[in-house]
């Protein structure tokens, strides 16, 4: 209709152009500021969504990077953990969905998604690229929700490109393991072929994301430049494959304590960030410095990389490594940021199902860096039953390492033969 109004007008106008009416150059300028306006406010809520969906990410990483063990390696992606939860949130109602939310530092679920979905289309390089795959696993012969379809599977596929498939987690659980774990396989072009072990009792329901990601260094380290020298951990010294590279120009800063560097990838805008303290030998160290920032300071200091002075390293040096980590305890550590409904057995995911509730959350992650690059991979399953069913047996744990008391009874008669109390042991 806008356009036939449109053309209309140009007509009536043209026609009377001889005996005076408007010119056309005011109509034109209109309309062209009007595209322009539209296309300037649309370019704007692109980048709030982008910076909604950054901030989201950012915050559950260091959140999860606080609860989890110090002194220790560590290598877990975020971005998976927050992808398939923000997947289980479009099933979730009520006050599951509001925790979710508040973990996830979701304030616009809609706009969120569509930073998410814009993200997986992003078109990248051959030789430095992000690869996301998503998939939801439902049980054969399940009873779901009514509105399944349009509440939670179209939005699931829209938003997150996410691929729809039926296992059998009841009658063959073996052949479901092995399809969800080869799933996961060919998503992390092979980093991680096996995430789940074991499936809960009364599963019905696994929402999976995959990430592999492969970077070529944009300027590779040579590898006659790599050679053992000493690497200062935590659990003493080791000699380890050092790479070295010797005056090459990149984004460097000093702040609080800390030095950091920021190593680009090739035809790409992704980069590692590395940060080590300044002054080690004064017993500074990485994990404390790091720990007494808040979280907006945190974010300050990775931002600063983005925008520091190419300097000349006369000298850079860092492990050629691969590691590979579980977090353990996931369930737990989410419920102590947070996400404890949708653990409960009140737990609103009638979108999906009534009675639904998630008994496991899975991650696993692995990183690969040599001269030429890296390649990192990771996998987050999250597990959800029915309530309705048997639940998974809690394992029990006896110790009697405090004082106790006992008895000594016969068991057809019930009575006491001994009765005593240990207090304390020589």
């Amino acid at each position: 209709m806008k356009k036939k109004g449109l053309a209309w007008l140009l007509i009536v106008c043209m026609a009377a152009g001889i005996s005076g009416c408007g010119k056309r150059e005011p109509v034109q300028s209109e309309v062209q500021n009007e595209v322009e306006n539209a296309a300037g406010d649309r370019e704007i809520i692109v980048k709030e969504e982008k910076n909604m969906l950054r901030n989201s990410v950012n915050h559950f990483a260091y959140q999860l990077y606080g609860q989890l063990e110090s002194g220790e390696n560590l290598f877990f992606s975020p971005y998976s953990l927050c992808s398939a939860l923000a997947l289980l949130n479009l099933g979730a109602g009520t006050e599951t969905k509001a925790e979710l939310e508040t973990l996830l530092g979701i304030s616009d679920m809609e706009a969120w998604s569509s930073a998410m979905k814009a993200y997986l289309e992003t078109e990248w390089a051959n030789e430095t690229f992000v690869l996301t795959a998503n998939s939801i696993w439902l049980q054969q012969g399940e009873v779901w929700a009514e509105n399944i379809e349009t509440d939670f599977l179209k939005p699931a596929a829209e938003f997150f490109k996410s691929e729809l498939y039926e296992a059998d987690f009841v009658g063959n659980p073996e052949g479901a393991i092995a399809k969800l774990n080869g799933w996961a396989d060919e998503n992390t072009n092979g980093m991680i072929p096996k995430v789940i072990e074991k499936l809960p009792p009364a599963t019905v329901l696994i929402l999976m994301n995959a990430v592999y990601f492969e970077g070529k260094w944009e300027i590779p380290f040579m590898e006659e430049s790599t050679h053992e020298e000493t690497f200062y951990g935590n659990d003493g010294e080791k000699r380890v494959d050092m790479m070295h590279q010797y005056g090459a120009y990149y984004a460097y800063v000093e702040s609080r304590g800390m030095k950091g560097i920021a190593i680009p990838y090739k035809d790409s805008p992704l980069v590692m960030k590395i940060f080590v303290p300044i002054m080690p030998e004064n017993g500074e160290d990485i994990e404390t410095l790091f720990a007494a920032l808040s979280d907006a300071e945190k974010e300050e200091l990775l931002d600063s990389l983005d925008d520091a002075q190419q300097e000349e390293i006369d000298r850079l040096v860092i492990p050629k490594f691969t590691m590979e980590q579980e977090i353990k305890e996931l369930k737990e550590i989410l419920q102590n940021m947070g996400m404890r409904e949708a653990f409960a057995d009140t737990a609103d995911f009638d979108k999906i199902a009534e009675e639904l509730y998630v008994s496991q959350v899975l991650h696993k992650a692995k990183i690969e860096v040599d001269e030429q690059g890296t390649e990192a991979a990771a996998v987050t399953a999250v597990i959800a039953a029915k309530c309705s069913m048997v639940q998974e047996k809690i394992p029990v744990v006896f110790e009697a390492d405090r004082p106790f008391i006992y008895v000594i009874q016969d068991t057809r008669t019930g009575m006491i033969l001994f009765m005593g109390r240990v207090s304390h042991l020589e």
